[in-house]
């Protein structure tokens, strides 16, 4: 009998160190915030934050832009990218990113202010589109750990405020509750840069943190994560803040400092670096807007489907052939939006659950229109596929290793991508979300 309960307990025990490993597998390794080595990468704040931040981090030390090479960043837990608008980044389609590559990039990264913008359009992140309109008051906060580690952000010191008028047409609220950054909040600051979220909810690498008092929109993005970049999209310099402002910095270095095994994933390129293709849904969206001119509309699209929009003569009635036929529009090499006949003939879009079932079983088919039209909407749409001249065979086991680490997205390229860090942790795409991704010790 003794010998049997001992024999139940070791196994208890082995069950419980192989749980311990696995729930250890799940989160990051990070360091304390203690700890961290932090570098930051800038010219004109560094003496602002190297101050304030040697009294909380491991180690801090600052380099130029001008300067830094990428090899530096290996010997530093998490790099502070401080790149604001100016001289320097005013032709913004001949940006180059101080940090390198993006390609080659994996150190977790803070973007201070207008480094969010700057690096969005060198590196055709998302990011690019949005305001430099953002007060120091945070606003629309999500229950995310962000706010409550290492430092407990106070959400009850909240204050209301007149709703700003940019927001009157989204919210019926005569107030809303804001976190101010600083202690004179009347006061005129810089402005920081806020994204548009519109589409975050379609990139698995993306977490949205909260918003900002802005001109433009109350669901803009103050600060939010891409992979292993964290946007901090306020202006303000650790000197001109107050508690909140400063605890939420420090937060958001700790909480990126976990993420170097994400990255960012879609090709999204920015209106500012050049001419970009409109996502599918906005053409009806502006349409039943009245602050948005027809023209505006229009001008999203090649000659022949412009001059079919213009013979309807309401917008009422343009914006319901855009909803009717949105699931064909895709960008010509102009990045005009056009019709696409080869979606238009097997009445699907690009992106639906539908799409590779049809594709691949056409591609199967001896009928010659039917594969050579498959082969084209695979050579256009999944780029990250085998190949257009693959076999049926290929591109089956293909999408049978991927399907559930593919997502699509018309807010860029209008493809198909794998989420390799999903593939890599064989979890599902739709399943690996905001602070899962962090990086594991496997």
């Amino acid at each position: 009998m003794v010998r049997l309960h001992w024999c139940i307990a070791f196994i208890a025990l082995i069950i419980a160190v192989a749980l311990a490993n696995n729930s250890n597998a799940q989160t990051s390794a990070s360091k304390p915030l203690g700890e961290l080595r932090v570098l930051f990468v800038g010219l004109e704040r560094a003496d602002d934050y190297t101050s304030f931040l040697k009294e909380f981090v491991g180690q801090i030390e600052s380099v130029s832009r001008a300067d830094f090479q990428a090899k530096q960043s290996f010997a530093f837990d998490v790099i502070l990218l401080d790149w604001p608008q100016g001289e320097e980044t005013r032709e913004m389609r001949l940006l180059r990113s101080p940090l390198g590559a993006r390609e080659e990039w994996s150190r977790p990264t803070v973007l201070l202010g207008s480094a969010g913008l700057n690096l969005a359009v060198a590196w055709k992140l998302q990011g690019g589109s949005g305001c430099t309109c953002m007060d120091p008051m945070a606003y629309g906060f999500r229950d995310h750990e962000i706010f409550k580690y290492p430092n407990e952000i106070q959400l009850s010191s909240q204050i209301r405020i007149k709703t700003p008028e940019a927001f009157a047409g989204e919210l019926l609220e005569k107030e809303i509750e804001v976190l101010p950054l600083v202690d004179d909040y009347q006061k005129t600051w810089r402005a920081g840069w806020c994204t548009y979220s519109n589409f975050f909810d379609k990139n698995p690498d993306v977490e949205f943190f909260c918003g900002g008092v802005n001109h433009k929109t109350p669901t803009a993005a103050g600060l939010w994560r891409q992979g292993n970049l964290l946007h901090f999209g306020f202006e303000q310099s650790p000197s001109e803040m107050n508690q909140h402002g400063k605890r939420l910095l420090l937060n958001s270095i700790a909480y990126i400092s976990r993420f170097s095994q994400d990255r960012p994933i879609a090709t999204t390129p920015s209106v500012f670096g050049g001419e970009v293709a409109r996502p599918r849904r906005a053409p009806g969206a502006w349409l039943k807007r009245d602050d948005r001119p027809v023209d505006w509309v229009l001008d999203m699209f090649q000659p022949k489907v412009r001059t079919q929009l213009e013979l309807l003569k309401t917008n009422a009635a343009k914006a319901a052939w855009c909803d009717e036929n949105s699931r064909y529009f895709a960008p010509g090499p102009d990045k005009l939006l056009g019709i696409d006949e080869d979606l238009q003939s097997i009445a699907l879009a690009f992106d639906a659950p539908e799409f590779f079932e049809r594709v691949l079983n056409d591609l199967g088919l001896n009928e010659s229109k039917s594969v050579d039209r498959s082969r084209r909407l695979l050579d256009r749409y999944v780029p990250c596929g085998p190949g257009r001249d693959a076999s049926v065979s290929n591109w089956r086991d293909w999408h049978k290793l991927n399907k559930s680490y593919l997502f699509a997205l018309d807010t860029g390229d209008y493809c198909w991508y794998v989420d390799n860090l999903a593939k890599s942790r064989k979890v599902p795409s739709s399943e690996l979300r905001g602070p899962i991704r962090a990086d594991t010790s496997n």
